[in-house]
């Protein structure tokens, strides 16, 4: 399947009378990172900056007729764009001159509804669009304006109907998230944007971008087949010698000790090992793992670190004293990074105690059923500690207890039965100088006391 792309950026916009729009500098480096990016999956690339209305056209024009059957085809445009009585469109560089001679909003810009037909052939084509979506002005004003996808197409765009697309001098946000992703193999398009969209919201907080797919077989942009006859020696290995290691060791430590040697074996490294075992054990049991290699590899480090994983000041991981080569640790997922808040509600955690002859009043401002456990002079274990009406109570059983240190911590809220609506998914809304973030479980409370 052939590749192609043509990316338009929009820099230098032409003053005008009839709308003023600002230049774009963030789109010539936009249209530079991502044709550098679009190079490196093998596509074959064409970029034009500082186009007009008839250029634009005719530069999609060309580029649809030559396009062969069942290629796939990407365009690209950075620059401003809007929507007006029902239709999206990319403004050219020369957009408000059209309007100055009184052309019509369709014959000034360019209609995203005018491409699609442009290819005859059969093709899969990817329109991304790195544009506001909101009025021009006022007097530009319409209904709103859908996004539709004809069989074969998918389309990507930056923001949501009525509103803008953000960028720094040096790069718009959505490109920015889009190069960050795009060289993930073996993922849909559709997952992309998925992905793009998550990294986008949980770097900006307000942006989030939409797409909408018409796309009838399963399209990736960065296909890599996967052969693992490296995965079969570490699998072998650990069926064979997995249940002498957990017999020797210990349960924990056996697991840990078996894949540092199998990986040893197979030169290659631990979290490889662990990861390639996981995924073709998962394969011949027919069992269908929910989790990335990312998440596998992740788990499987902070479960080491749990039983005597270390690193020397010379930077080598070593296992209870014994060198490893522990492998690349990856990034968190973007669903492991600490969630933003959802905007207006936010709760900025208040903790206060107070120590009276019947107990420990705790008084915040978290909601019903929020629920603790802790300890007591670092020896006493309390559980059940629940908020009802802005307080929770500690009940003293004995009174003559000279209360020293206080240590809470909160029980997940999944479990505790709290209201999701108001501290949010994975408890987001938390913020504060107590709130504390996991990347499994979320937010968190902890607070300490010390008299």
């Amino acid at each position: 399947m052939e590749k192609r792309a043509i990316l338009f950026g929009m820099f230098h916009y032409a003053n005008s009378r009839s709308i003023s729009a600002d230049e774009l500098p963030s789109t010539a480096f936009d249209v530079m990172i991502l044709e550098k990016k679009l190079k490196q999956l093998q596509f074959k690339t064409s970029s034009y900056i500082d186009l007009g209305l008839k250029d634009v056209e005719q530069k999609i024009l060309e580029f649809a007729i030559t396009a062969p059957c069942d290629s796939l085809n990407v365009i690209y445009f950075s620059g401003h764009g809007g929507h007006s009585k029902g239709e999206n469109y990319l403004y050219p560089v020369d957009f408000g001159i059209n309007l100055d001679m009184g052309l019509s909003v369709d014959k000034s810009a360019l209609n995203l509804n005018r491409i699609y037909p442009c290819f005859t052939r059969k093709v899969k084509l990817l329109i991304i669009v790195d544009a506001c979506r909101d009025n021009l002005t006022p007097k530009y004003a319409g209904d709103f304006s859908e996004m539709v996808a004809p069989q074969n197409t998918y389309i990507a765009y930056a923001t949501q109907f009525g509103d803008y697309s953000g960028c720094t001098a040096q790069i718009s946000y959505f490109t920015e998230a889009l190069c960050e992703n795009i060289l993930t193999p073996n993922i849909s398009i559709d997952q992309l944007f998925t992905n793009v969209r998550a990294s986008l919201y949980l770097k900006h907080g307000k942006q989030i971008s939409n797409s909408v797919n018409g796309l009838m077989s399963y399209v990736t942009l960065n296909e890599q087949v996967e052969t693992d006859d490296v995965g079969q020696l570490v699998l072998q290995f650990v069926d064979k010698y997995g249940d002498m290691y957990i017999d020797k060791y210990g349960f924990f430590a056996g697991d840990d000790l078996v894949f540092i040697d199998a990986a040893q074996y197979c030169d290659i490294s631990v979290l490889d090992a662990i990861y390639k075992y996981l995924k073709l054990d998962a394969e011949r049991c027919h069992v269908i793992r929910g989790l990335s290699e990312s998440h596998e590899k992740l788990i499987a480090f902070w479960g080491m670190l749990s039983h005597g994983l270390k690193q020397d000041e010379f930077y080598t991981w070593q296992y209870r004293g014994r060198p490893i080569r522990l492998g690349e640790i990856p990034p968190l997922p973007l669903d492991m990074q600490k969630p933003m808040p959802d905007t207006g509600k936010e709760i900025v955690v208040d903790i206060k105690l107070e120590i009276r002859d019947d107990g420990i009043y705790i008084l915040t401002n978290l909601p019903d059923k929020y629920q603790f456990y802790g300890k007591i002079n670092d020896k006493i274990s309390v559980r059940n500690i629940i908020v009802k009406d802005g307080s929770a109570k500690i009940s003293l059983s004995d009174n003559t207890i000279d209360v020293q240190s206080v240590d809470l911590y909160s029980v997940l809220a999944t479990v505790s039965g709290v209201d999701i609506s108001i501290v949010g998914d994975r408890c987001r809304n938390l913020i504060g100088q107590y709130v504390k973030f996991n990347p499994i479980n979320g937010n968190s409370i902890e607070f300490h006391y010390k008299k």
